[in-house]
């Protein structure tokens, strides 16, 4: 199944668009640079020590989170964040995303797979969900697996340096995670190069409280949880080449599609 990916795929160290599958894992045609198949996942980080990992990031890679991040860490934290539950975040998420056609998509930082098995079983085409974090990924192929899916695949990889080749998905979808990039400009110039012209990016993330009693200061000074200004957040997007068809804002919580522009 891992051979369905080469035609996404790009080297993430010299950006040679002939990726090659091996007998373990895929190889770049050029640089001949080894990315290696662990526990049904292609991992292509090549250089794991150039990553930024935030404190929060690494809370959400103990076990201890994520054994209860589906059933109780992501609900209770999108209840808090918007006094709505995290099945009403999904049924949008799945709504605003149900015309983006069958040639494939990118669930970006997906985690545990809690927005990449649901897209999975609306969309007919390859859904790759994309993470940084081991223990993340190991546990959404599980959960894969159990639920017997057989259009997803997995790769372990930065959001700023992304395998894929450019124009590669008609859909990007990031959920929970743009707010904790450490470079969220660099992420969108990366998720704007590999959507295809016309392509649309779904995203939920926070906006900054007005009134936190100091909350949100402590979030984003000590464990890097960010917050973007709306206006800003839009402003930025425009500047990346995106522009916002559709958004909803429950508290602090933001979810909009956006299409990419040229």
């Amino acid at each position: 199944m891992i051979s369905k990916l080469l035609p996404f795929m790009r080297c993430p160290v010299c950006s040679h668009a002939v990726v090659v599958e091996s007998s373990e894992g895929l190889m770049c045609d050029r640089c001949h640079a080894f990315f290696p198949l662990k526990s049904g996942i292609v991992d292509m980080l090549p250089n794991e020590a150039e990553e930024v990992i935030t404190p929060f990031q690494r809370l959400m890679q103990t076990p201890a989170i994520v054994s209860v991040y589906e059933g109780m860490w992501r609900r209770i934290g999108y209840y808090l964040a918007s006094s709505r539950s995290f099945a009403s975040e999904l049924e949008t998420v799945l709504r605003i995303t149900s015309t983006r056609g069958d040639a494939g998509a990118l669930d970006l930082a997906c985690g545990t797979g809690v927005f990449t098995r649901p897209l999975a079983r609306s969309k007919p085409g390859l859904v790759i969900g994309l993470d940084l974090s081991w223990p993340m990924l190991r546990h959404a192929r599980r959960l894969v697996t159990r639920e017997g899916l057989d259009n997803v695949l997995f790769v372990r990889a930065t959001a700023f340096r992304m395998p894929f080749r450019d124009s590669a998905f008609p859909f990007v979808n990031c959920c929970g995670a743009l707010h904790l990039f450490d470079r969220p400009d660099d992420a969108l110039k990366e998720i704007r190069r590999v959507l295809s012209p016309g392509g649309r990016f779904s995203v939920q993330t926070t906006i900054r409280p007005e009134r936190s009693g100091g909350m949100a200061y402590v979030l984003e000074r000590f464990i890097r949880f960010g917050f973007f200004n709306e206006a800003v957040l839009r402003q930025k997007l425009q500047r990346h080449g995106f522009d916002i068809v559709e958004s909803e804002r429950h508290r602090i919580s933001f979810t909009f599609l956006a299409r990419r522009i040229d």
